[in-house]
C-alpha cells in the first residue's frame, strides 16, 4: 500500500528520534510499521500504526516484544483509558492496547488523514510514556 510508505516516510522525517521500522504487509489482514523510542524499548515495548484491510481503518497499537512482557504491561490499559479512548479486543494477541485513528480513511486527501494519524499517535505515545 503506497500510503503506509508514505505515512511511514513522514514519521522517518518528523521523529528523528523515532526507530522506524519497516513495513510489514500481512495476510491481506493488515498492514504495519512501528515506532519505538528508547524509553519504550527499554520495557520491549513498541508502537504499531496498523491498517487494518477488512475494516478499512488505522488504528495505533502498544505492542509487546513478546508475550511474557505484554502481560506485565495489561495494567497499562486500565490508567490510559482514563486520558484517551483505548480498548483491548481479546482476539487480537499483537496488541496490550488499541486506539481508533480513523475509521473512515479518506486516501484522496492524504495530507488530512496523515495529519489525523500523526495526531492521534502523537497523543497515544505521550499518554504511554506517561505510564510506563
Amino acid at each position: 500500500m503506497e500510503f503506509i510508505g508514505k505515512l511511514r516516510a513522514v514519521f522517518i522525517k518528523k521523529y528523528p528520534h523515532y526507530d522506524v521500522s519497516s513495513i510489514y504487509q500481512g495476510y491481506l489482514d493488515m498492514s504495519y510499521f512501528s515506532l519505538s523510542t528508547k524509553p519504550l524499548k527499554d520495557k520491549g515495548l513498541k508502537i504499531a500504526i496498523v491498517y487494518l484491510h477488512e475494516k478499512g481503518s488505522f488504528e495505533v497499537w502498544l505492542s509487546a516484544r513478546n508475550r511474557d512482557i505484554a502481560r506485565t504491561q495489561q495494567s497499562i490499559l486500565d490508567r490510559l483509558s482514563d486520558e484517551i479512548n483505548v480498548f483491548h479486543d481479546k482476539n487480537n494477541q499483537d496488541a496490550i492496547a488499541e486506539c481508533i485513528l480513523t475509521c473512515t480513511p479518506d486516501f484522496e486527501d492524504q495530507a488530512q488523514l496523515i495529519n489525523t494519524i500523526d495526531h492521534g499517535v502523537e497523543k497515544f505515545v505521550a499518554a504511554i510514556i506517561n505510564h510506563i
